[in-house]
């Protein structure tokens, strides 16, 4: 369950006047659920920033295979064509679906693997 703050103050104690109504400590009347505002859990901005990373990860990792997968197509070399297509579906995997483990190691430019 969300803890509900003040919209103004961010404060999370409330006096109850009457049955839809309610004082915050710095005076507003909180009469809506739009006055209030949920109070996200602990390490929620740092879980952001992390899951912000590795979408730029391999977003940058499906620019470097496209303009792989181009050199491949200039030197007509069909084995490495394949290998950087497999590689290009399983990142863009990644990016649509987060959640799905795929079968394939995708790494990234320094040789991690991003998961």
């Amino acid at each position: 369950m969300k803890k509900l703050v003040c919209r103004k103050c961010g404060n999370d104690q409330f006096y109850v006047l009457h049955v839809n109504e309610t004082l915050c400590k710095c005076g507003a009347r909180l009469n809506k659920l739009s006055d209030y505002r949920a109070e996200w859990p602990p390490g929620w901005k740092k879980h952001l920033e992390l899951e912000r990373e590795r979408q730029a990860e391999i977003i940058a990792r499906i620019s470097l295979l496209k303009r792989q997968i181009d050199k491949s197509l200039e030197k007509r070399d069909q084995a490495g064509f394949k290998k950087l297509t497999n590689e290009l579906k399983a990142c863009e995997q990644l990016l649509r679906d987060p959640k799905a483990k795929s079968g394939r190691q995708v790494n990234n430019v320094n040789g991690k693997m991003i998961t």
